[in-house]
């Protein structure tokens, strides 16, 4: 398969041949890099520019393709979601908050799907490694309780998902020692993650509630947890 005219390197054909029925997405609006597969991040006819994905190497393409064709996978399969209350806008932190608490649950699991195909995951991992680390050592340490905290704590579980041991460890030595609270707390979410497990929509749901109670975002509906396939909100 084609993206936006570059050829996707395996094991792209792999995963889509055994996902393809199940993702039900057509193949031209992958190929146009449609806003169906891509999101906000996807390509416009006629901006005179391509998205900042088609810079990526060709083994990282592949894997970037797939990581968003899995995510509507997911979405298929009925993983939860994250909501607000009707006080906070689109553009509010608690809707920003919630995003990172979706993927603190939603990235791992994907992950988890995607680890049976040999994509070359080294690029991404590397770009989620040095991002932390700058940011753990440039930025201002976040107030306790605040929403840029806790987004820094669900970064925290995250990342120790999703990063290989030895990268990680590096890391959580400068979380040791630049923010220890944050550190605690975001060892807290892994160890409800690992509790409840977070591979299945069932498990994912859970986890994503006790995540959620454990940042204190319960109170004043600030992130609210959507289970689609029932509609219940949590």
């Amino acid at each position: 398969m084609k993206v936006l005219g570059r050829e996707l390197a395996p094991p792209f054909d792999e995963f889509w041949d055994h996902f393809a029925a199940e993702i039900d997405v057509p193949v031209h609006l992958i190929e146009q890099g449609h806003r169906t597969v891509f999101g906000q991040e996807c390509y416009q006819e006629g901006s005179g520019r391509l998205p900042f994905w088609m810079e990526l190497p060709d083994s990282a393409l592949s894997y970037h393709v797939a990581h968003e064709l899995t995510h509507v996978l997911m979405r298929k399969r009925g993983f939860p979601g994250s909501a607000r209350g009707l006080q906070y806008g689109e553009d509010s932190l608690e809707a920003r908050v919630g995003g990172d608490l979706e993927e603190t649950i939603s990235h791992p699991a994907l992950d988890d799907i995607l680890q049976f195909y040999p994509f070359d995951r080294t690029h991404i991992q590397q770009h989620l490694f040095e991002g932390a680390q700058r940011g753990l050592e440039e930025s201002e340490i976040p107030e306790f309780g605040t929403p840029w905290w806790i987004t820094w704590a669900c970064r925290f579980c995250e990342l120790r998902f999703l990063l290989p041991e030895k990268g990680w460890f590096r890391l959580e030595v400068v979380y040791d020692g630049r923010c220890p609270e944050i550190a605690n707390k975001g060892r807290e979410l892994i160890e409800i993650m690992s509790q409840e497990g977070y591979q299945t929509p069932d498990q994912a749901l859970q986890a994503m509630i006790k995540v959620r109670d454990a940042l204190g975002l319960k109170e004043e509906e600030r992130c609210l947890v959507l289970d689609p396939r029932s509609g219940q909100v949590y």
